[in-house]
Order: C-alpha cells, then sequence, then structure tokens
C-alpha cells in the first residue's frame, strides 16, 4: 500500500511539471539547461505512470488519492507558537495551514516559545523528527532567542566558560540561550538541515520576522536581527562589551549567517526579515504597532498581524514553486482557519476556537456582514458576549476581524455545525465545525487539590478525591508566604504561597530581558491515573496573581509524557494582577478546560513556568499560587464500569462511588465492583 501511494504521490509531482511546462516555460527553462529533452521526458514518465496509476484504480485504490501525503513541520520560537485563546498574541505558525489545501498539506507547527536553535534541539528536536516522513517539509525559523537574553551575540556556553575561568558570577544554570551568528547558530542551523534530509524531508529556511523597532519609518538594525551595533565578543581572553561595526558588515546578523547556510547547502531560504519590514513599514510606526501587535509588545504579533505574515510565506513558497500547485491564497472574504476541528471533547464542557475573518479588496469599500452559528454554537467578537449571530462592519475595502467560537454540547456523538457569513442573505464564508463529543456518563468523579496555605515537605501530595494520586515540585524556584521572611528550596519546602526564581540555594534576582518562558524554570502540578482507569480531566483550576510587581508573566502547559516534549499550551498571561500587601489584593481566578485523557497509569503534568518581563534584573518579586485544584472523570478503559450488571430494569439507576480507592457501583441497595461483582 505504501508503494502504491508512493507512485500516486509521484504521479502528482509529475502532473505538476507538466502544468509548470504549459504555463510557465520561462520557468522551468531557468531550472533547465535541456528543456526540449526534459518535456519529451516528463511526458514519457507521466504516459508510463498514467497506465499504472489507471491500473491501481482499477483495484480499487482511489481512497488514496485523497490522502493527506504531505506535513509541512514549522519549528522556531515565540513568534510562530501556538497560543491560547484567553489572550490576543498569536505566531503566525498557527495560520500557515489555512493557505493549503488540506485535502494533500497539512501543518504541525512544532514551534515553541523561548526556544533559540539549541535548546529546541535539546528538548524539542526529538519529538518533531519522530514525526517526520519522507516527503515532508521542515520549515526553520529561529533568532529571537539566539540574541541571548543577556550575552548579546555571544554564545551562552562560551560565556560561561568565560566566568567560570575568571570568577565571575555566571548567569543562572537555567539560562542556556544564546549563540554566536558565526558559530553556533550556523552549526545549529546545519545540523536541523542534515537530520532532515536524512529521513528525506525538505529543508526550508525562514529569515525570522523582525522586531517593530522602529527608527523613524524604517526598522532599525538590531529590529532586522543585526546586533552590529551593539554586541559582545570574548577576544584574547578578554570580554568585550558594547562593541560595534560599521552597517556594512554583517559579521553580527543572523539574517545573513541564515542565508550563508543556505547558499551552502544549497537550501530555498525565504528572507521574511526583509518580508516583513516591508509590511511593518507600510503601515508606518503608529499604525503597525496598534493593528499587527499585542498591546506594549514589539515583538509579538497579534492574528491580524500573524495572518498577514503567514499569508506572505505562503506567496513565497508559492512563487518559489514549492507546494504551489497546494497553496490559495485568497483575495476576497475569507476564514483563516477555513474549518475547525475541536476533536474530542466532553458533553457539558465549554470549548473555545476562533478563526479570523479576512477581506481585500471588498466591494462595496463600506459595508457590513452577518455572522451566524447553528447548532449548540455560539460567537462573540469581543471575547465576552457570546450569542448566535453578530454582525461586523468593514470600512476601507478591507476587513479583519477575530471570532471566537464557543461549544457547548449537551449530547454525545459526531457534530458537524456551521458558522456561516453573509452578505445579505447570500452566504459567501461557510466554516465546518466539528467534533466528536464523549459523554462523560457512567464515569466517576476524581479531584486532586494543593491549597497551598501550610504545606509538608516537597514534594507535596495533593488531597485527592478517587483512586488517583497527585503532586507538587519546584525546578529552580524557591517559595515562601506572606507572613513570614522565610525562603525554602526545592526539596525542602514547608510553606508555599509565593514563588520565585532560585540559583543554587539563595536568593536570586529575576533576570533581565526575559520576555519568553525559559524550560528550566516551573512549578509542576502532576495527576496519575490508576493502573486499571482512564481519566478524563474536564477542568483545572487555580488563583494566580503577583507580589510587588506588575510584569510577572506566566505559561501554563501539559503533556501527559515524562519527557514534557509534547506539550500543550493552556494559558497565558504577561501582567498578572499586582499587590503588595500581606495577601492578594486581586487575583486571576482561572477555570480552564482542556480536553485532555490521561491513559490508564500514566501521569498529567502541568506545569507553570514564569518570568519577570522587565529589561533590568529585580528582586522581591514574586508569582502568587494558591488553590490548585484538577477535575475530571474515572473510567474503565475499554468499557463502562459495572458492565456485569443487570440493567434490565427500568427506571433503576446505579450510582457510582469511590470507597477505599475502588470504584463501586450501588443498585437496588446492592453494592458491585466495578467488574459487577456484588461485594455487600
Amino acid at each position: 500500500m505504501l508503494k502504491i501511494g508512493a507512485k500516486i504521490q509521484h504521479f502528482f509531482e509529475l502532473c505538476k511539471i507538466y502544468t509548470f511546462l504549459g504555463n510557465n516555460c520561462t520557468y522551468i527553462c531557468a531550472k533547465s539547461s535541456n528543456f526540449a529533452a526534459l518535456f519529451e521526458n516528463r511526458l514519457t514518465q507521466i504516459d508510463v505512470f498514467m497506465k499504472k496509476i489507471l491500473s491501481l484504480l482499477m483495484i480499487g485504490s482511489m481512497s488514496i488519492l485523497t490522502m493527506s501525503a504531505i506535513k509541512v513541520h514549522t519549528i522556531g520560537d515565540s513568534t510562530m507558537d501556538d497560543y491560547p485563546t484567553n489572550v490576543d498574541k498569536r505566531g503566525w505558525g498557527m495560520y500557515l495551514g489555512s493557505f493549503f489545501d488540506s485535502q494533500y498539506v497539512t501543518v504541525n507547527n512544532a514551534a515553541h516559545s523561548g526556544r533559540d536553535t539549541r535548546t529546541f534541539y535539546q528538548d524539542d528536536w526529538s519529538t518533531v523528527k519522530n514525526q517526520m516522513n519522507a516527503g515532508d517539509y521542515l520549515i526553520i525559523q529561529f533568532a529571537h532567542n539566539d540574541e541571548g537574553m543577556v550575552t548579546h551575540g555571544l554564545d551562552m556556553l562560551e560565556y560561561r566558560a568565560y566566568c567560570q575561568a575568571h570568577g565571575i558570577e555566571e548567569p543562572a544554570a537555567t539560562e542556556k540561550r544564546g549563540t554566536n551568528p558565526q558559530t553556533t547558530y550556523r552549526d545549529m542551523l546545519r545540523t536541523y538541515i542534515d537530520e532532515a534530509r536524512a529521513k528525506n524531508v525538505t529543508p526550508i529556511l525562514v529569515g525570522p520576522i523582525c522586531r517593530a523597532y522602529f527608527s523613524g519609518n524604517d526598522i532599525s538594525r538590531s529590529g532586522q536581527h543585526d546586533l552590529g551595533d551593539n554586541f559582545w565578543k570574548i577576544e584574547n581572553d578578554e570580554l568585550l562589551q558594547n562593541q560595534s561595526v560599521p552597517a556594512n558588515n554583517l559579521s553580527m546578523s543572523y539574517v545573513e549567517a541564515m542565508r550563508i547556510v543556505a547558499q551552502e547547502k544549497n537550501v530555498t531560504f525565504i528572507n521574511m526579515t526583509e518580508g516583513t519590514r516591508q509590511i511593518y513599514t507600510s503601515f508606518g510606526p503608529s499604525q503597525c504597532l496598534s493593528q499587527l501587535f499585542c498591546a506594549g509588545d514589539k515583538t509579538h504579533t497579534n492574528a491580524m498581524g500573524a495572518n498577514l505574515i503567514a499569508r506572505a510565506v505562503a506567496d513565497s513558497l508559492k512563487r518559489v514553486g514549492i507546494l504551489s500547485q497546494y497553496i490559495s491564497i485568497p483575495t476576497e472574504t475569507s476564514a483563516n482557519p477555513s474549518s475547525i476541528s475541536i476533536g474530542e471533547t466532553y458533553s457539558g464542557v465549554a470549548q473555545n476556537r476562533e478563526f479570523l475573518l479576512t477581506g481585500f479588496g471588498l466591494n462595496p469599500e463600506s459595508g457590513s456582514l452577518t455572522i451566524e452559528a447553528s447548532g449548540e454554537l455560539t460567537i462573540s467578537l469581543d471575547k465576552e458576549n457570546y450569542v448566535s449571530s453578530a454582525t461586523v462592519n468593514y470600512t476601507g475595502g478591507t476587513l479583519f476581524q477575530n471570532v471566537q467560537v464557543r461549544a457547548i454540547y449537551t449530547s454525545e456523538g459526531t457534530k458537524n455545525d456551521h458558522i456561516t457569513v453573509k452578505s445579505g442573505n447570500t452566504v459567501i464564508v461557510d466554516v465546518p465545525v466539528t467534533a466528536q463529543v464523549i459523554s462523560l456518563d457512567g464515569g466517576s468523579e476524581i479531584s486532586a487539590t494543593w491549597p497551598l496555605n501550610a504545606l509538608p515537605t516537597f514534594p507535596l501530595a495533593a488531597t485527592c478525591t478517587g483512586p488517583v494520586s497527585g503532586s507538587m515540585t519546584l525546578s529552580n524556584m524557591c517559595a515562601s508566604d506572606y507572613s513570614k521572611n522565610d525562603f525554602v528550596y526545592d526539596g525542602s519546602e514547608d510553606r508555599v504561597t509565593m514563588v520565585r526564581f532560585h540559583n543554587g540555594t539563595a536568593k536570586t534576582a529575576w533576570p533581565a530581558g526575559e520576555i519568553d518562558e525559559n524550560a528550566e524554570r516551573y512549578m509542576e502540578f502532576t495527576l496519575t491515573a490508576p493502573s486499571t482507569m482512564e481519566v478524563r480531566v474536564t477542568k483545572i483550576m487555580l488563583d494566580l496573581a503577583s507580589h510587588s510587581t506588575s510584569v510577572m508573566a506566566c505559561h501554563i502547559r501539559t503533556a501527559v509524557d515524562e519527557q514534557f516534549s509534547n506539550t500543550e499550551l493552556i494559558y497565558e498571561n504577561t501582567a498578572l494582577p499586582s499587590n503588595t500587601s500581606s495577601a492578594p489584593a486581586t487575583i486571576a481566578q482561572l477555570e480552564l478546560t482542556p480536553t485532555i485523557t490521561i491513559p490508564a497509569g500514566e501521569t498529567l503534568h502541568m506545569r507553570i513556568l514564569p518570568w519577570h518581563n522587565l529589561n533590568e534584573a529585580k528582586s522581591g518579586k514574586y508569582i502568587c499560587v494558591k488553590n490548585v485544584v484538577i477535575q475530571g472523570m474515572a473510567f474503565e478503559p475499554g468499557g463502562e464500569p459495572g458492565t456485569g450488571i443487570d440493567n434490565t430494569e427500568a427506571g433503576v439507576k446505579a450510582v457510582k462511588f469511590f470507597e477505599n480507592g475502588q470504584l463501586m457501583i450501588e443498585k437496588n441497595g446492592v453494592i458491585y465492583n466495578a467488574q459487577g461483582t456484588i461485594v455487600k
């Protein structure tokens, strides 16, 4: 079957070449020194393969033609990453897939906040590589974190060795980011390319998107990832800071380093640094920041900015002939994504999704559109008020509207609903919304709770309901409470209401210049399912605040694997509510509803990864965490509990409960175990 699929894929590639020969002879001539020979050879191959394919189709292989055979994997940093709907931040990798025909190409956005080329390789690359198959594509975009949080273009490992050799206090062991554009950065790009090619995957280098650092009406040198105006280096065993080179010297440009590697390795290079510079300057400083970026942020884009960048990347791929037959760049009203797959969800549990409604060159230039939701869907244009129908206005022939979609299903089964966009009575956009709803009937409630108000030595066991277990640990953090000036560390905490960064066994200032998570610094809460039952998590609740600061930020990520490699970002906040009193004056009371199934005997890991978003080191700042609760339902794997119980009597309901950690069922005064055997 795999061989048949490969032949069909080859057939489509040959058809692509044939189409290009007919429609764009200039392009083909530029790629071949013997156009006539190539043309004749390809026609012959197409004829041979046509006969083979027709033969295959005769034996019932038509379904293979509709398989999604190609994946585009994207790796990079926070400017590409996926984000939850509770924030405005969006990475361009979230939108790239909507410009491909999903029947043939899908996008696996594996970008991860806070990563540079080296830390992504250490923490995430093996997972991505295992997901890649021959014939796939790999898009690589790094530089934002390679510039270093503290080293300004000097490789972190080189700087750390220098500090050790000269008795200088070195950065915290958790800080690993920072590569030099002439050495490590290039080497890591080469490594990704070589390992992708070893799997017959095609690598593509994409220049890092600009930061919106305007100098007049243009993007500054540093905004284009060239540190030539201010960088560090070690020369003759001496650390030299605040170094500079002329503007025509590109030795500290990460974009130039990427271009050189692309040329050296014969890899396609798409210069989105220049592409985004043109996008940003076309808006101008004020409009660029207000329309394309998150408030107060010159690095991370909102939905409109991310969509425009993804559109530009797709258009660039199309222009250089990569997967071009599968790429469509809409010029009128469209939705991105064009369809929403909620996947598995639970009945009665709200699920939030979104799409971006865009329009270019609309006629008339000003008007309104009606958005309608069917079934058990509702929509919101402001993330607060959810309705079944809403009106969006546009002017200037251009439309950008983020639409939130909420689904709360009351019954199990496959759901096929729609969000329609109408101009008058005419449907101009249809967004299918599908879900597979799982009933929570027949399960028994479980929970794990950490009040975080009077705590024993770590690891801290959770107070649990049902046959589950949970614990809390810290990694490279210390803890205290509001009423005492006691600070305790990993492995020796006795009370925790405030948590902060530490280095070794001493209180340590939050590092300067952090704009994203550090993978080595976190609070971790775990929930382990019993060996005989799976757990479906329905709700995660916790209280968050900060102490003595207004720029404490955090991510909350989950994963059901010990390596914590295939994670889902379920929450972000870059300005937690602040207080300076003995108790939080304001808190963020979270109620999150991810869909997570924990297989029998396995463990859910939930990490809170904090950072202090300021350009100078700061002490005495804390993230405050209390009242953490993970709730869910436990089920017997592969079947409903108590299937051995006689359920023929109408109107008599079996009641499930836990006793001494075991699932029990009561019916008509008789107590059964999960297998249906009478126990009392």
